[in-house]
């Protein structure tokens, strides 16, 4: 459902006293906390930003599956841009033209005016894939609402002592957790450890036809080299009616000692597990050789590849680096950022 007007009003209220606080004066991005959103019981883990000052707000990350792009941003080990795997609510503060012309106009309606550079809250929704776009529904208005303010319980609380939020036991974060009473929500901290991620969140691919498996194997020539493989999303948002803009995907598969791209192809996001395998599949079965070896930086490259991993045998190693795939990989952004395809 649609946020309210009284929805609205509140969440910028939440962020005006959020930004009056200035919590990232002696709060970092790494000082992170978790609120659970009394509605569902998911928890949003809060990380506020701008004690670099450049960039000024507070990002939720949703449930596990958030958790982990932020920890793999902050470990520098995410294996893609963020902008592509974020699953988060965000409030930031920008400059006016960073704002869509409809927030322009609701910051209009609600009689609310800014002026000045990072001084514009904009309220964002991350998800992995999609192009970040304004909150649509009321649930979403009303955590965030929520997460600010409890951010500034939390960060009023350790304002003396922020890093005691990095020294919960085992991987436990401070959470503030709310059980309803007669006067609204009482709200508590807690020290909770995060829940594991739904393996049925992780796609994988379909059983491949036993019968050409064996008529591949017979007519294998040997092994050959490293081959690298990626799935990246490619920064050309593509809008379809009535549904949100997202960013499409692409498979790549390289040869390491030539630079030789070995296939590529566009793919949805449901069905990158089929495809990445059967782009490896139809690889082998043209030129009848299997690598020495598999590199990826994504560990679930190797999800979607289990199947031609196990078929084959196949050595496979995460690395920090695809060095004949980055290469080829950047031309392939550049050609569509410079507008072309």
């Amino acid at each position: 459902m649609e946020p309210s007007v009284t929805q609205w009003k509140h969440l910028y209220e939440a962020a005006a006293g959020f930004k009056r606080a200035g919590c990232w004066d002696w709060m970092t991005s790494g000082h992170l906390f978790g609120v659970a959103n009394p509605a569902n019981g998911e928890i949003g883990y809060c990380s506020i930003m701008g004690n670099g000052g450049e960039m000024f707000g507070m990002a939720v990350y949703l449930g596990t599956e958030g958790l982990e792009t932020f920890v793999g941003m902050l470990t520098d080990s995410l294996g893609e841009d963020p902008l592509y795997a974020q699953y988060c609510l965000m409030l930031s503060f920008d400059d006016r033209k960073e704002l869509y012309p409809q927030e322009l106009k609701q910051i209009k309606e609600l009689g609310l005016s800014f002026r000045g550079a990072k001084s514009w809250p904009t309220f964002r929704f991350y998800e992995p894939g999609f192009l970040p776009m304004p909150l649509a529904s009321g649930e979403q208005v009303d955590f965030l609402t929520l997460a600010l303010q409890q951010a500034l319980e939390v960060a009023r609380s350790y304002r003396d002592d922020p890093d005691a939020l990095l020294e919960g036991e085992g991987e436990s974060i401070l959470t503030r957790t709310a059980l309803p009473s007669a006067g609204g929500l009482d709200w508590a901290s807690e020290w909770l450890e995060p829940k594991p991620v739904e393996e049925s969140s992780i796609p994988t691919a379909e059983p491949v036809d036993e019968l050409r498996l064996a008529k591949i194997k017979r007519k294998l020539q040997g092994r050959a080299g490293v081959w690298e493989i990626d799935c990246f999303y490619l920064p050309m948002p593509i809008k379809e009616k009535g549904e949100r803009p997202y960013y499409p995907m692409a498979c790549l598969i390289v040869d390491q000692g030539t630079g030789q791209i070995l296939s590529f192809e566009f793919i949805e996001k449901s069905e990158i597990a089929n495809k990445t395998a059967a782009l490896f599949l139809n690889v082998v079965e043209q030129i009848g050789v299997l690598p020495d070896e598999i590199w990826a930086v994504n560990e679930r490259v190797f999800m979607y590849m289990s199947q031609m991993l196990h078929a084959f045998d196949l050595q496979a190693f995460m690395t920090l680096e695809l060095p004949a795939l980055q290469e080829a990989k950047e031309g392939m952004i550049q050609y569509f950022e410079n507008g072309n395809g």
